[in-house]
């Protein structure tokens, strides 16, 4: 029992121990350049309770949209779905959409929130969404969830409804998979979606409840040793966390605003960047806005005292948001020029415990910077880029609104 209350201390502390040099090998000054520098390979790389001793190679993913929408194009839909007119023949998305219910025309242009709950060693919570202005109309409503386990479970059941009511049933859809993010190697990270838009109340601002996800525990203790006491242990499966997307129409917002739903995931430790293309409806110059939301897995600030202990260097995490066909960069989270210093990964949705999970959103520039190109490449794609210096994250969701 001793040993085992050690390692995750050990582990830690020899992550301390290198910070200093990782932090210069992967320089946030040279990585502003637009590029990402290669990380050496290492030989005696430990993974153990959410961290890598030693930062990961640098990994790359290109995602298509999964879901575009504009006042336009719900319309359209909507009109064609509730008219039976719809292309049973097209490609279904990766996210489960439905017009059938949505009243037409809309009353102005479209935007989304985020909300999440952590989920570790409880398979449950409640999400609290708030932020939608009055008189909105709902369009979809969707939930997302992570766990790891040993492999993806098909139509997977969960409960979802308004806190204090009775749920309803829902089966979620895994959309991919990922290495896990350095908890259990014999397992994998699976995230799934279903659309839970009955559920949502009239006034869309609530508190959800969202049960029945799968987690070897289900006593709500902290993730890792809390001083003289043990951690849990790493069994499978180990639920992560779960968000709820929400995508609604306001007068407010203008009728050309623009939405893209990016599906994962990606798992990183190190340099990461996640290309998201935008070919068939291009990001349009001159709208005010930028909107971006990232939702995700394995966020924390420490590992000793049960996580509430913060050390900086391994809960360094910088998030970059780039238009590759003109190099520009901004840093939206994260220390040294962050527009805001906190790292989109310290387990905020589960604070203070029990940490895991995070969904964030930011407002960060007028969509000019992403439209921007030579003619021909003009909006065509926009830019992710994460550097970790050791803590194991997965990327679940990303989101961009243009209004």
């Amino acid at each position: 029992m001793k040993t085992h209350r050690l390692i995750p201390i050990i582990v830690v502390l020899f992550i301390l121990g290198v910070a200093t040099m990782t932090t210069i090998r992967n320089s946030p000054v040279a990585l502003d350049s637009g590029t990402t520098q290669a990380v050496e390979a290492q030989t005696d790389q430990v993974e153990s309770d959410g961290f890598s001793s030693t930062p990961g190679a640098d990994t790359k993913t290109e995602v298509d949209t999964d879901l575009y929408l504009d006042a336009d194009e719900v319309e359209k839909r909507a009109a064609e779905e509730q008219s039976g007119t719809s292309d049973t023949t097209a490609s279904p998305s990766r996210v489960p959409v439905s017009f059938k219910n949505v009243a037409i025309p809309l009353p102005g242009g479209i935007d989304h929130a985020v909300a999440g709950v952590a989920t570790r060693n409880s398979g449950q919570g409640v999400i609290r969404l708030r932020g939608i202005p009055p008189g909105s109309t709902l369009i979809n409503a969707f939930l997302v969830w992570g766990e790891i386990d040993q492999a993806a479970v098909a139509n997977y059941p969960v409960v979802f409804g308004p806190d204090c009511a009775n749920g309803a049933a829902f089966f979620g859809q895994n959309f991919g998979n990922s290495p896990q993010p350095c908890w259990n190697g014999a397992g994998t990270f699976f995230p799934y979606i279903t659309n839970v838009t009955p559920q949502i109340l009239p006034g869309i601002n609530g508190d959800y409840r969202v049960s029945r996800l799968h987690s070897a525990l289900t006593d709500n203790r902290c993730p890792w040793g809390d001083g003289g006491c043990a951690g849990p242990g790493n069994k499978l499966p180990l639920s992560e966390g779960a968000s709820l997307i929400v995508v609604y129409s306001n007068p407010c917002i203008p009728r050309g605003a623009q939405l893209y739903i990016h599906l994962g995931p990606g798992t990183f430790s190190g340099a990461h960047t996640a290309t998201h293309f935008t070919l068939l409806n291009p990001i349009k110059p001159n709208f005010p806005n930028l909107k971006h939301s990232r939702i995700g897995a394995d966020g924390q600030v420490g590992g000793f005292n049960c996580g509430l202990r913060s050390i900086p260097q391994i809960s360094d995490e910088r998030t970059w948001i780039e238009n590759p066909a003109t190099g520009g960069s901004i840093q939206i989270k994260g220390d040294v020029a962050g527009l805001n210093r906190d790292s989109d990964w310290n387990g905020y949705d589960g604070e203070p415990l029990n940490k895991l999970w995070d969904s964030h959103t930011d407002v960060f520039a007028n969509s000019n910077f992403l439209a921007a190109g030579p003619p021909g490449n003009q909006g065509l794609s926009y830019r992710v880029r994460y550097l970790s210096q050791g803590d194991c994250i997965s990327w679940v969701v990303h989101i961009l609104g243009v209004r």
